[in-house]
């Protein structure tokens, strides 16, 4: 995908990098809050869907599995290792109704009026214009189909996050406001869904976060998630000793349970009028 933004051939790029990991029991986040979104999506069978921003198929294979018999999931991702990732476990799973694509879900190659449900676990924050890729989305929906998706709330990854953040900035390095934060308000996700023409619009947060077992199990999330391009800002002969401060610094945050990571996640839903 030659015509790619800068900015997104950047994410594709991370994305590709972070693929074989991606699914690391560490980031069990993901596939909660996949079923949790299906769940409350409430896809039926023989219904056409789409999943936007795929990913490594959490959410894909549980819509592909609602809508059986007759209907039929179509996955998109700009990285194409992710792709490879979902073919593997739709393939593993031994589902025969989800087809793959690599292509931007900002610049959709469907026809309108096609899909009864559109879905994106977290990824919408991560395009160019938010709003212009929610009016894309209402294109090719039916009238009366249902779009879904996720994003991250204002609380999320505090203070780990934060934490990092700061330990970095005692090394010399300032990381950009992580990307989730830009798209993490309940009446920011509203009203980009009434400008693109949903009504029956409903915002629900929801706590998916757990504990991790310790500092070790918090970095595996961070060297398996986007954080990690804030470490890697870093030489590479100073790494390690960042690692043993930083973690030392997330000791202290452990209770008796583990270390609890805080993710907070709005749920937002939209329909297309009749």
């Amino acid at each position: 995908m030659d015509d790619l933004s800068e900015t997104k051939a950047a994410w594709a790029e991370l994305f590709d990098a972070l693929a074989p990991g991606y699914d690391h029991p560490a980031l069990r986040h993901f596939p909660f809050c996949a079923d949790r979104l299906v769940e409350r999506a409430r896809p039926r069978p023989g219904e056409k869907v789409l999943d936007v921003g795929a990913g490594t198929g959490a959410v894909t294979v549980a819509a592909a599995q609602r809508v059986r018999p007759g209907g039929r999931v179509q996955a998109i991702d700009l990285a194409p290792a992710m792709l490879a990732e979902a073919a593997e476990q739709v393939r593993r799973l031994g589902l025969d109704n989800v087809d793959f694509h690599q292509m931007d879900g900002e610049r959709l190659e469907f026809r309108s009026r096609y899909f009864d449900l559109v879905l994106g676990g977290f990824c919408l924050f991560f395009f160019d214009d938010p709003g212009a890729g929610l009016r894309r989305w209402h294109r090719v929906l039916k009238p009366g189909g249902r779009t879904a998706f996720t994003v991250f709330g204002g609380r999320a990854f505090s203070p780990l996050a934060e934490q990092l953040r700061a330990d970095l900035a005692a090394m010399g390095v300032e990381p950009d406001p992580p990307q989730w934060q830009s798209l993490s308000a309940p009446e920011q996700c509203e009203a980009l869904l009434q400008q693109a023409g949903f009504t029956d619009i409903e915002i629900a947060a929801e706590q998916m976060g757990h504990h991790l077992s310790g500092p070790e199990e918090w970095w595996d999330v961070v060297q398996h998630s986007g954080l990690r391009t804030w470490v890697e800002r870093l030489p590479a002969e100073a790494r390690e000793e960042f690692r043993a401060r930083h973690l030392e610094t997330v000791a202290a945050l452990a209770g008796d349970k583990g270390i609890w990571m805080d993710v907070e996640t709005l749920f937002c839903h939209g329909r297309r009028p009749d």
